[in-house]
């Protein structure tokens, strides 16, 4: 008679844990993936910001067929000194587990100025909680195509917003710039 009554109390509480469990998983989950893309196009500097040292530019190429995708493109440029373009972006709803900024960057080759073609790219993403560098990668870029310039993964669990940031210094005393196109941060 015990176990009669037994059986029943078991597999409520087998069905109870099993519940549990399941809404337990259904309430962790959130949104599986998140991203944010910005191609320089209409008025880039609404969004964006520049930042210069030395002799230094961050200025764009509008509608003149030079962007990877679209009609826009932004360039660095330097002789001596560095450059930079940077985009805040919110992700305080995102899910933040494994985080990666991407660019691409195209180095211009200049015939008129010697030395070494192509150029280093650095992206970086920032928190500007205290401007914490929090993830960078630095490339050398080849010249004469766009090539795509990812940061690692990165963990942002307690991170509300970043910066991501494009670099390029330059101090041989020869000018030359980089194109940059399609910036895109992605979670999940």
């Amino acid at each position: 008679m015990r176990f009669a009554r037994l059986g029943p109390l078991l597999m409520a509480a087998v069905a109870a844990v099993t519940l549990a469990t399941g809404a337990a998983g259904v309430a962790t989950a959130g949104p599986a993936a998140a991203s944010h893309s910005d191609g320089f196009e209409g008025d880039p500097w609404t969004r964006w910001e520049k930042g210069s040292e030395g002799d230094a530019r961050a200025e764009g190429n509008y509608g003149q067929g030079t962007a990877r995708t679209g009609r826009n493109n932004a360039f660095l440029w330097s002789a001596h000194g560095h450059s930079s373009v940077r985009l805040p972006i919110n992700i305080a709803s995102w899910p933040k587990s494994s985080c990666k900024a991407s660019i691409w960057g195209n180095p211009v080759a200049d015939a008129a100025h010697p030395g070494p073609r192509g150029a280093q790219v650095e992206l970086q993403v920032w928190d500007p909680n205290g401007w914490r560098l929090l993830g960078t990668t630095a490339p050398w870029l080849n010249d004469g195509a766009y090539q795509r310039v990812i940061t690692p993964p990165l963990d942002l669990n307690g991170v509300n917003k970043v910066y991501v940031q494009a670099i390029f210094g330059n101090n041989s005393g020869a000018g030359k710039f980089v194109r940059l196109d399609d910036m895109s941060f992605e979670c999940s």
